[in-house]
């Protein structure tokens, strides 16, 4: 099996040198990650700037890796069509920082797994909270041979898995989610004539099959994520409730 290895905290963060090494158990490695940290770029591509590769010779014993000035999805496109790898599974992360709720619209890690699957390659997610990486350490290649051996991978959807809170010290378990709430208060401070943009996680009551419940009870998550972003169920009731044709709007 062809691994391929993205992330948007970098080539230089800790969860992609912990995913790396638990993935060589499982076939043959190859990292192409962003030179510097992308994340909350969401899944941004480049396409009017120049792109810079850097090979890392010193990544890891028996992992190719190489590092692109560029997106996290850049790094996916890149390593496919640029390199022209033959990659049989896409692994994102893992992430400084929890992914789940709202936070997959932004995020660098979930958008370097979908680009794979946009181009037909089966993809995992993988995120904790910030700087706590006991319980990954602990569990991850459990979860990985699980979800490499089991035959649940496929080219529609990502699973997006999310660790538990710093809160705990393991896991209480593991549950299949769906997405929850995780709204951002937004605040902006001024500092001399330019404003940074600061806030937190809104609090709000989320349902026990919710990732985000999951994260803050102490269980990992897994949750699939669908590229195809329409609503059939809406799609029918305004189907239902508009009635003009295609040629007329009256």
């Amino acid at each position: 099996m062809n691994i391929l290895i993205v992330n948007d905290d970098s080539i230089n963060s800790y969860g992609i040198r912990l995913l790396a090494d638990r993935a060589k158990h499982y076939g043959d490695v190859y990292v192409v990650a962003p030179h510097t940290e992308q994340s909350a770029i969401g899944h941004g591509i480049t396409i009017h700037d120049s792109m810079k590769l850097h090979v890392q010779n010193d990544f890891m014993e028996g992992v190719k890796a190489w590092s692109l000035e560029g997106k996290p999805a850049d790094c996916v496109k890149f390593a496919l069509y640029g390199l022209h790898l033959k990659i049989d599974v896409v692994l994102s992360g893992v992430n400084n920082g929890p992914n789940m709720g709202t936070d997959i619209i932004y995020s660098g890690t979930l958008a370097g797994a979908s680009e794979a699957i946009i181009l037909g390659v089966p993809a995992i997610a993988f995120s904790t909270d910030f700087s706590y990486y006991k319980i990954v350490e602990d569990e991850l290649d459990c979860i990985l041979g699980k979800l490499l051996h089991l035959d649940v991978l496929n080219t529609e959807n990502v699973i997006n898995v999310n660790f538990p809170s710093s809160e705990f010290t393991e896991s209480q378990g593991i549950r299949i989610t769906e997405q929850g709430l995780r709204p951002f208060l937004h605040e902006f401070e001024m500092d001399g004539d330019v404003y940074w943009a600061r806030g937190t996680w809104d609090k709000v009551e989320n349902g026990t099959n919710t990732d985000v419940y999951a994260f803050e009870n102490g269980y990992i998550s897994l949750t699939p994520i669908q590229i195809n972003r329409t609503n059939f169920e809406y799609m029918k009731e305004l189907r239902d409730k508009i009635n003009w044709s295609e040629e007329n709007c009256s």
